[in-house]
């Protein structure tokens, strides 16, 4: 083991004289999952709002007040004409605008129906849907005020009316912070951006200083060499997981489960990321190709994972082919650890297929970098 311990030394050694991986270790797990939990929201709110009142009645003044008293809007104007209405929905002023028509407490007081107009920014998609369901929620908690009103005035006010009260909990995160979602996300991505930067680069690196051919002719067997890529890799990776939970602490995300079931199974997830990294590290002549082919490969891996966009949401097709993702089954034992506290029992399908997966990657990476040894 002599041969093996000095091969892992140099390996240590020329990690941390490597000042650019130094650097990209420590800005992935301290400074970018950071950023993207403080930057990536699928919260929305204070969406800007233009509201044109033409009926002036105290009734729909309460009606406006209902949207000023939510976090969800803010009126920043109320156009005189709708020409002015459509202008600010034009320049991107406004994100949502409301008409009250003239008639609108009239038809209430004699008891009918009465519209609104609601005017939707659909340049983005999501926010107009998001804003559509917010207005919808505070018209209809006005209507039903309302019709309960109407009520009591029927049958004389004899005191409260019974109604029933649609009560909703969330599980597992009563807030429904997005951020909860974001830090776990994140934080398996830079744990796979680490493992498959570090060999590739390192390979790389190797190539193009010529020392690769001094190990190759060194009296070292093609296993040591191999080994001695992988095993410093495998522990800094896990190194800077420990260091990166300062950032699940610091957005205040609960860890309601086992960290050591966490860390058993992210070494297992390390399987998927080395290999992945020493095929890369195989293909590349120079560094820059092993960063920008380490960035080429992450990208499609990110999207159909569910890091990003749900994978329920994507076509069947694209769905089926996420199963082939180690992410997408890292992500899930991420959510399930954190958010829901399970163990085992409920995260063995994800972890053996994590595994399976896993393995089949690293026989590959270690063959091509074998052939490439011989």
């Amino acid at each position: 083991m002599g041969p093996l311990r000095a091969l892992i030394r140099k390996e240590f050694v020329q990690f941390f004289r490597s000042k650019p991986l130094i650097i990209l270790v420590i800005w992935t797990i301290a400074v970018e999952i950071a950023i993207c939990a403080y930057s990536i929201t699928y919260d929305v709110t204070h969406l800007r709002l233009a509201i044109q009142d033409l009926d002036g009645s105290p009734a729909s003044r309460e009606l406006i007040s209902r949207f000023t008293r939510t976090e969800y809007f803010d009126i920043v104007g109320q156009p005189r004409s709708p020409r002015e209405l459509d202008d600010l929905l034009e320049t991107g002023g406004v994100a949502v605008g409301l008409v009250v028509p003239p008639d609108f407490s009239r038809r209430l007081g004699q008891r009918l129906s009465a519209s609104l107009q609601l005017l939707l920014d659909g340049s983005n998609s999501n926010s107009a849907l998001i804003a559509l369901g917010y207005a919808t929620r505070i018209v209809g908690q006005y209507s039903r005020e309302l019709e309960l009103e109407q009520v009591r005035e029927a049958v004389g006010n004899p005191g409260p009316v019974v109604t029933v009260r649609n009560q909703r909990r969330a599980w597992y995160n009563p807030a429904l912070r997005s951020v909860d979602h974001e830090v776990v996300s994140m934080l398996t991505l830079a744990v796979m951006m680490i493992a498959i930067i570090l060999p590739a680069a390192g390979l790389a690196w190797e190539k193009e200083a010529g020392t690769i051919e001094q190990l190759l002719v060194m009296p070292f067997r093609p296993w040591e060499i191999m080994l001695a890529k992988v095993i410093p890799t495998f522990v800094v990776t896990l190194a800077s997981l420990v260091l990166a939970l300062w950032v699940p602490w610091w957005f205040g995300v609960p860890i309601r489960g086992s960290l050591v079931l966490f860390f058993a199974l992210s070494a297992l997830f390390l399987f998927s990321g080395l290999g992945l990294g020493l095929l890369l590290g195989t293909i590349a002549e120079n560094l820059q190709q092993a960063l920008l082919l380490s960035f080429f490969t992450l990208f499609p891996v990110l999207v159909i994972s569910g890091v990003v966009v749900p994978v329920e949401s994507m076509p069947r097709p694209v769905q089926l082919l996420s199963l082939l993702s180690p992410l997408r089954h890292y992500l899930e034992i991420g959510l399930g650890i954190f958010l829901k506290g399970v163990g085992i029992a409920a995260l063995w399908p994800q972890a053996l297929a994590m595994t399976g997966l896993g393995l089949g990657i690293l026989a590959l990476g270690l063959w091509c970098f074998g052939r490439q040894l011989r």
